[in-house]
């Protein structure tokens, strides 16, 4: 084989060697779900209702249970301190799903609630809608939940 035909063999072969050991970037998937579990994380640092207002952007819509869908980060903020303060909700998302611009998507998951110093508890299913914001970091811009059955019979 003539030297030069080697050369376009090699270089092609060492260009993809390079490739396949630098580790690609986090998809949009794998952002939104460590965001989530950020986001859970500090619910249980500082409360659910803080952690719904630090993780929501400026343009979050809410749709209370009880109530016409509010938008703007004080409509969490009073939503939320509605909740019992004792309140303890953990959750961790499933799975990921983002539009194709890589900038919006959502999260959903599975949800406990419980109340300290009170046994038992109830369940829920959610969907968390993120945006990526100018920063590169992600808030919610959607959240809603229902009931779910218990871990044990899904």
């Amino acid at each position: 084989m003539p030297p030069m035909m080697q050369r376009l063999i090699v270089l092609p072969a060492i260009g993809l060697a390079a490739c396949a050991t630098v580790s690609a970037p986090a998809t949009t998937e794998q952002e939104m779900m460590a965001a989530d579990r950020a986001f859970a994380a500090r619910a249980l640092e500082i409360g659910a209702g803080p952690a719904f207002v630090e993780f929501a952007a400026e343009d979050v819509t809410i749709f209370p249970s009880a109530g016409v869908p509010q938008t703007g980060k004080a409509a969490v903020e009073a939503w939320t301190s509605q909740w019992p303060e004792e309140m303890i909700i953990e959750w961790a998302p499933e799975a990921a799903h983002a539009g194709q611009g890589g900038d919006f998507g959502y999260t959903w998951g599975y949800a406990t609630y419980t109340q300290a110093g009170q046994e038992g508890a109830s369940y829920g299913k959610y969907i968390t809608v993120w945006q990526r914001q100018d920063d590169g970091s992600w808030k919610w811009i959607a959240d809603m939940g229902s009931g779910a059955p218990a871990p044990e019979d899904r």
